[in-house]
């Protein structure tokens, strides 16, 4: 579903992801964008060459560690969230069409506490 809402943003799920959550911690490190992400440093280490290199972010030395880098949304990858981020509620609407009503809001919940644990 989600390639066939956004085939023409030729961007992936891991994608809008990292780019959602670079938009919202700015200056966050590769290391830090991996861990909330859950992939590991590599797999991050690829898709951010990719996304500066289709200029959706930019990636500066941190301050303080050379070997680290900060990742800041360029505007181009500001602009591509503007347009995919209203067609969330459509997939997400399309995913759960097959669900009762009434068993949606359960489901999601179950989702949460699959990904951030029974706290």
């Amino acid at each position: 579903m989600f390639h066939e809402a956004f085939k023409a943003e030729s961007i992936t799920p891991r994608q809008k992801a990292a780019l959602i959550v670079i938009s919202q911690s700015p200056g966050l490190t590769q290391n830090a964008l991996a861990s909330q992400l859950f992939m590991d440093r590599n797999t991050i280490a690829d898709m951010v060459k990719r996304l500066c290199a289709n200029q959706l972010i930019t990636r500066t030395s941190a301050h303080g560690d050379a070997r680290a880098y900060q990742l800041h949304l360029a505007p181009a990858g500001a602009r591509l969230l503007e347009r995919v981020l209203p067609r969330d509620a459509e997939v997400e609407q399309r995913l759960l069409e097959p669900l009762p009503e009434e068993y949606r809001p359960l489901f999601l919940k179950c989702l949460r506490l699959m990904l951030n644990g029974a706290d």
